[in-house]
């Protein structure tokens, strides 16, 4: 039996695909476009933020198109894209720029989208021990800034089993 879902229910949210080529326009008007300001990619992004679209058939991100066509292909397969301004979502050409790992981390750090990559061996330790029996995964890893997942994992560990 199928459910009915009142349309006009304010809480109802109804995703909504952009018109076929869309995405793609907007990426070409980016390119043209000359200013300092972000210009913020109003269409799919990804979890972090980023713009993302299809491309002849494939996934692509809309930073990535942008660095492509302003600044040329990759200089080597290391090469990544980095934000000058930290704004994931934004395509301006003047924000973006090839760059090492190293240099887009420094980046992050600078404008503070850096996310920490591990927790302390002490804060480890203690979460295994003593948090994970008394508190829940989730919201020891609100607690400690990191995901549900990763807290199981540190319980399976301490528990003995594979993490």
């Amino acid at each position: 039996m199928k459910k009915f879902v009142d349309p006009n229910h304010p809480y109802r949210v109804r995703r909504r695909r952009a018109p076929k080529g869309a995405p793609m326009a907007f990426i070409e008007r980016a390119l043209l476009t000359e200013t300092d300001h972000c210009i913020e990619f109003p269409f799919c992004r990804n979890a972090d933020g980023y713009a993302r679209l299809k491309c002849e058939g494939r996934d692509v991100y809309g930073h990535v198109i942008v660095c492509e066509r302003a600044h040329g292909q990759r200089q080597t397969p290391e090469s990544v894209v980095a934000h000058r301004c930290g704004n994931h979502a934004c395509v301006n050409k003047r924000h973006v720029r090839w760059a090492t790992p190293a240099e887009n981390t420094a980046d992050r750090v600078g404008h503070g989208t850096n996310r920490p990559t591990k927790l302390p061996k002490h804060a480890v330790h203690f979460i295994g021990k003593e948090l994970v029996h008394v508190m829940r995964y989730r919201d020891i890893a609100i607690m400690h800034g990191v995901s549900g997942s990763t807290i199981a994992s540190i319980a399976r560990k301490a528990a003995g089993g594979p993490g």
